[in-house]
């Protein structure tokens, strides 16, 4: 058993191991954000399973917002990636001064963001739905204004959980990463259970259930920073601190990342535009597709967690050659998570299926997409969804963004209204292009990585941090 075991911790040592990290803090690292992504997407099918419980009308309402919704978040989530690897890079120099600024910065901005991306979607929710989907039922507008007053609401408190989220996965504290994800959401479970299957409030019940959990998830996430073991304890000056070096170095990353999740939010709201053309059965098997592939490529995105952090910290102490090497071991380890998690998946999916209560058509197609998803998923996703993050991880934020949302444009938005309308492959080709881009990523980001000049950025990146 010694030998077996001192052979084991070689081979790992040799794969995952360096100057930097232990194996086994990598392996510690790993588990949370993997089990973070896990929590968020498998709760996130349970919430849309409980919400078809009450008609396609309101499934295909919470597709029509979840957009919109994710288009406020994209807002300040540009703001909490670049403050991750900010952070990161502060910890690779161990500047503790640095490491306070640079969180009180991060939490003050991210929420002041979100507070003026949200008065618009509070004000006027029904005239901006009227307008993005004018060919949408009736009863699908009437449920999806309520919900999107709910989903903005909750974006208020919700900001301040991801600013220091951000913070703490850029302090590499995953543990506590995975505690606020876990607390924020079961809360949401556990309040949808109350309201959709207790009280039977239908939409109004989803609203309320958003915005309690997200209010949970804050007062924790403020707990988790402040009181619960704190790696640097904070001050509320230094809370409200304001660097100017710091922000500039934030936008650096912030910038890019936040043009591509805003315009990417925007491609999925005229996807919607075109694919209310369908039907509100395909809007629904939409949203069930989507939910299912979301739990089957959690723990892949964990992979991709663990890069923005691991590659970051190997840049601030101007590690180059590691940040290749774990940038490189990432994209393996979420080809390994994915496939596991396919094979532990695909057996359970007409069980799973039946928690969406879809009718037989639904159903059907859905089975269909899932399995037509199976090779696209295993070749080109493990590497287009960790690619981008090494990249900006080492402060190359430009190329991912620009080449994310020439794809995104060209083939979900673009390609995916051929296939659909005037080719009449209806959903299925919305998913064709999907699949496309997919592979178009993979590609582009694998002809970056593998050359040089994002190192080049990377040495500039962190001769420019110096100055702070």
């Amino acid at each position: 058993m010694n030998r077996i075991k001192t052979k084991i911790d070689s081979f790992m040592t040799c794969q995952l191991g360096s100057s930097i990290f232990s194996w086994q803090e990598i392996l510690r690292m790993t588990v949370p954000y993997v089990l973070d992504s896990l929590s968020i997407m498998f709760i996130g099918m349970l919430i849309t399973a409980l919400i078809s419980k009450n008609g396609e009308a309101s499934v295909a309402a919470v597709s029509l917002v979840s957009p919109i919704g994710n288009l406020i978040v994209c807002l300040f989530n540009g703001i909490c990636a670049g403050g991750t690897v900010v952070i990161a890079q502060c910890c690779g120099k161990k500047d503790t001064k640095l490491i306070r600024r640079a969180i009180g910065l991060i939490v003050w901005l991210t929420e002041l963001v979100g507070i003026v991306t949200c008065l618009p979607f509070l004000l006027c929710p029904q005239q901006i739905l009227v307008l993005l989907y004018p060919k949408a039922e009736a009863l699908v507008l009437e449920k999806a204004s309520v919900y999107l007053v709910g989903c903005a609401g909750s974006c208020l408190v919700f900001a301040l959980y991801m600013g220091i989220f951000s913070v703490l996965r850029g302090l590499g504290e995953s543990k506590k990463c995975l505690t606020l994800s876990v607390i924020i959401n079961v809360a949401y479970l556990l309040f949808s259970i109350l309201f959709l299957n207790w009280l039977n409030l239908d939409i109004h019940g989803s609203a309320y259930a958003l915005l309690l959990a997200r209010t949970v998830g804050a007062v924790c996430a403020v707990a988790a920073l402040f009181f619960w073991r704190p790696s640097y304890p904070m001050t509320l000056r230094q809370v409200f601190s304001f660097d100017k070096r710091l922000l500039k170095s934030t936008l650096r990353v912030s910038l890019p990342f936040g043009a591509e999740q805003i315009c990417t939010s925007l491609g999925a709201i005229v996807a919607g535009m075109y694919m209310t053309q369908l039907s509100t059965s395909a809007l629904a098997t939409h949203a069930i597709v989507n939910s299912l592939i979301g739990v089957l490529n959690s723990a892949c995105m964990g992979a991709g967690s663990l890069a923005v952090t691991v590659v970051g910290r190997c840049i601030g102490a101007e590690e180059f050659n590691l940040a290749r090497k774990y940038g490189k071991k990432c994209n393996i380890i979420a080809l390994v998570l994915l496939g596991l998690s396919a094979i532990l998946f695909y057996p359970l999916l007409p069980l799973l299926l039946r928690q969406y209560n879809p009718t037989p058509e639904a159903a059907a197609l859905s089975i269909q997409l899932l399995w037509m998803s199976l090779p696209c998923l295993l070749l080109f996703y493990p590497m287009s969804s960790t690619l981008p993050n090494t990249l900006r991880a080492a402060s190359d934020t430009l190329y991912p963004s620009v080449f994310s949302l020439a794809i995104m444009w060209a083939c979900n938005i673009a390609l995916g209204y051929l296939l659909a309308i005037p080719a009449g492959l209806g959903l299925v080709g919305v998913w064709i292009a999907t699949w496309v881009s997919w592979g178009a990523r993979t590609l582009a980001f694998s002809l970056r990585f593998r050359g040089s000049k994002w190192l080049y950025k990377t040495k500039s990146a962190a001769l420019s941090a110096k100055t702070f």
